[in-house]
C-alpha cells in the first residue's frame, strides 16, 4: 500500500540504511539489478486502435521535453516548478518536433506527465511545488532503483523485531516536555503516530523531562523524545500534541511545508480462494496466482481530455471535448493516470525459511520523490524516458493490477465508497476499449484494496515536499532539536523559546522523518537517516553532560 522502491543503495561513504536492514533480513540480494523501466500503452478515450508510429514519436518528444525541463532545474531555481514547465512547453512547440496534427495529443501527454510527477514527488500540483526544492532532491548514491519482492512491510517487521521495548496500540495523545517531573526514570521515548517505544539510557540525568500520554491510558517518562510523526499529523495536531506548545519558528516551518497524497487502487481478478491465503488449501492457490507477477508488467497510460491545470492565460493549451462517458465520471476519476498489471507492487511469495539470493529486475513504476533519469533508449530516439510508448499492444497475464491516483483526486477518491470506486473503474473499461484484462478475468469479479493515506489519522498524507514560497530553511527548522531553557523549566519559558540550546544542555525534543531531509525528502532512507542522526545527536549530548 505504501513505499515500493529503494532509490539508490548507497556507496562506501553513505549507505541506504533501509536497504541494509532488508539485506540483513535476507529479503534482497546484496547486488540487486537495477529495475528496468517499463513501456506503456498510451490510450485515448474511445480509440480502438493503438497509436500510430507518428503519434508514438509525438509522445516520446513530449515526455523528453518534460524530463529535460525538470532535470535541468538549477539548485537555486526560482518560483514554482510549473513556471519552468510552461517555458518547456512553448519551446517544444517552437522546436518543430510536433506537427500541428499532434499538438492536442501532446497536450494530453503533458497532463499525464503532470500526474506522474505528482505521484513521484508527492505534490498536489507542480503549481504548488518549489522549483528549488525539486532541484535539490537527489537520489542516494549507488544509482540503483529496485523494488523489494516481499514488500517493505517485511523490512519494517524485521526492524521492529530488534526493538527491546516496542509498545503497539499506544497511540500518542500528548507530549509534555520542558519541565522536570517527579519521576526518577531516565531514558528515551520515540513517539510515532501509532506507537511509542521507551528505553533506558546512561544519561544519569536523574529526572525525566518528557512525559508521553497515550490513548489507552498509559504514560511513559523519559529524558528526551524523538518525534517521528508525519508532517501531516504535526500540521493537524501539534497544538494539542505538545505541552507547552512548540516554538514559533518550528510552528512556522510546519505550516509552510506541505505533504501530498498518493494512493494506489489494487485490483485482484484472481480466483476468490486466492485472495484468502493460508498455510494450506487456498494458500497454494494464492501462490499460484501471485506467481503471475513474474510475467512482464503490462501498463496502460490514460490520456484524458482534461486540460493541463498548470496552463496560464497566455498558454496554447486548449481543452479537448470530452466524450459523453467521460463527462459523466466524477472529477477524481480523471486523476487515475496509470493502470498496470504485474510489476513491483505485485509481491512475490516468500515461503517459510526462504532467503533471497538473487533478485530479478522487476518492471518499473513511478518513484516516490524519484528522479527522471533514464533507464534505456531505443536506437535513434531521444534520451531515454521514464516511460516510453509501447510499440505493440499486449494482454496482461498477471491477475493483480494497480491503478495510481495523486493530488486532490487522491483525496476525493478516499471519500468515495468501494462500490463507487469499482463503478468508476468499470466505466474506464468502456471509455478506453484497448484496456485489456488477463485471460478469463472480468470486471464483474474483481476485489478492490486501496490505500487512504490522506484521511488516515496516523499519517494524513503520503510524503512531503517544499512548496512554492517555502525553502530548505523550513526543512532545517522542522528538523531542529528543542532544548530546555536555561535556568527554568516553566511552561512559559519553554513556550517562549527553547530552540536555542542552554549551556551544557541536552535536547529534550528531537524531530525526524522524511520531511526533515532536504536532499532525500519523501523517501524511506531520508526518514531513517534523520532518525539515526537524531539518536546520535542525543547520545553525544548526553556524553558531554554526564
Amino acid at each position: 500500500m505504501g513505499a515500493t522502491w529503494f532509490h539508490g543503495l548507497g556507496d562506501d561513504e553513505e549507505r541506504n540504511p533501509v536497504f541494509l536492514e532488508a539485506l540483513e533480513a535476507g529479503l534482497i540480494d546484496a547486488n540487486p539489478e537495477a529495475e528496468q523501466w517499463w513501456s506503456s500503452q498510451f490510450l485515448l478515450p474511445g480509440a480502438t486502435q493503438p497509436l500510430s508510429k507518428e503519434q508514438q514519436a509525438a509522445v516520446t518528444h513530449t515526455l523528453a521535453a518534460w524530463g529535460e525541463a525538470v532535470d535541468e532545474l538549477p539548485p537555486d531555481a526560482p518560483g514554482a516548478t510549473v513556471e519552468h514547465l510552461r517555458r518547456a512547453w512553448e519551446q517544444l512547440l517552437a522546436s518543430g518536433k510536433l506537427g500541428p496534427e499532434h499538438e492536442e495529443l501532446a497536450q494530453r501527454v503533458w497532463r499525464w506527465r503532470e500526474q506522474l510527477q505528482r505521484a513521484m514527488d508527492g505534490c498536489h500540483s507542480t503549481s504548488e511545488q518549489s522549483a528549488e526544492g525539486h532541484a535539490l532532491y537527489d537520489e542516494m548514491p549507488g544509482g540503483v532503483n529496485c523494488a523489494l519482492p516481499a514488500g517493505m512491510q517485511a523490512v519494517a517487521e524485521h526492524m521492529a523485531s530488534k526493538v527491546a521495548d516496542l509498545r503497539l496500540q499506544h497511540a500518542v495523545q500528548r507530549i509534555e516536555w520542558g519541565a522536570a517531573s517527579s519521576s526518577n526514570s531516565a531514558g528515551t521515548a520515540t513517539a510515532s503516530g501509532s506507537s511509542s517505544s521507551g528505553g533506558t539510557s546512561d544519561s544519569g540525568s536523574g529526572s525525566a523531562r518528557v512525559r508521553i500520554l497515550c490513548s489507552n491510558g498509559d504514560s511513559l517518562e523519559a529524558d528526551a523524545a524523538i518525534v517521528t510523526v508525519s508532517l501531516g499529523v504535526l500540521q493537524a495536531q501539534h497544538q494539542q500534541l505538545f505541552s507547552p506548545g512548540l516554538p514559533p519558528e518550528k510552528v512556522a516551518a510546519i505550516d509552510r511545508l506541505c505533504i501530498g497524497c498518493v494512493n494506489k487502487l489494487f485490483l485482484d481478478f484472481g480466483p476468490a480462494d486466492a485472495a484468502a491465503g493460508s498455510s494450506s488449501g487456498s494458500g497454494s492457490s494464492r501462490i499460484e496466482s501471485l506467481a503471475a507477477g513474474s510475467n512482464p508488467a503490462v501498463s496502460y497510460s490514460l490520456l484524458w481530455s482534461e486540460p493541463w491545470d498548470g496552463a496560464s492565460s497566455s498558454s496554447t493549451f486548449a481543452a479537448a471535448v470530452p466524450s459523453a462517458v467521460e463527462a459523466q465520471l466524477p472529477g477524481w476519476a480523471k486523476g487515475i493516470f496509470s493502470i498496470r498489471f504485474g510489476g513491483p507492487e505485485t509481491k512475490q511469495p516468500q515461503l517459510a525459511g526462504e532467503r533471497h539470493s538473487t533478485v530479478q529486475p522487476a518492471a518499473g513504476g513511478a518513484t516516490a520523490g524519484g528522479s527522471d533519469s533514464a533507464a534505456h533508449a531505443e536506437e535513434g530516439e531521444e534520451e531515454a524516458q521514464f516511460v516510453v510508448p509501447c510499440a505493440e499492444p499486449q494482454q496482461p497475464q498477471c491477475f493483480q493490477g494497480v491503478a495510481w491516483v495523486a493530488g486532490e483526486a487522491a483525496l476525493a477518491m478516499e471519500a468515495a465508497s468501494d462500490e463507487e470506486v469499482l463503478c468508476v473503474l468499470r466505466q474506464l473499461a468502456a471509455l478506453f476499449p484497448q484496456l485489456q484484462l488477463p485471460p478469463g478475468a472480468s470486471w464483474d469479479r474483481v476485489r478492490l484494496h486501496r490505500s487512504r493515506w490522506g484521511s488516515d489519522p496516523l499519517f494524513r498524507g503520503s510524503y512531503s515536499y517544499i512548496p512554492a514560497g517555502g525553502s530548505p530553511a523550513d526543512v532545517a527548522a522542522l528538523a531542529a532539536p528543542i532544548y530546555p531553557t536555561a535556568g527554568t523549566h516553566s511552561a512559559g519559558a519553554a513556550d517562549k523559546g527553547a530552540a536555542a540550546p542552554a549551556p551544557e544542555s541536552a535536547p529534550v525534543l528531537l524531530f525526524a522523518g522524511e520531511a526533515c531531509h532536504v536532499k532525500y525528502i519523501g523517501t524511506m532512507h531520508g526518514a531513517a537517516i534523520t532518525g539515526q542522526a537524531a539518536a546520535a545527536q542525543l547520545l553525544s549530548a548526553w556524553q558531554r553532560t554526564s
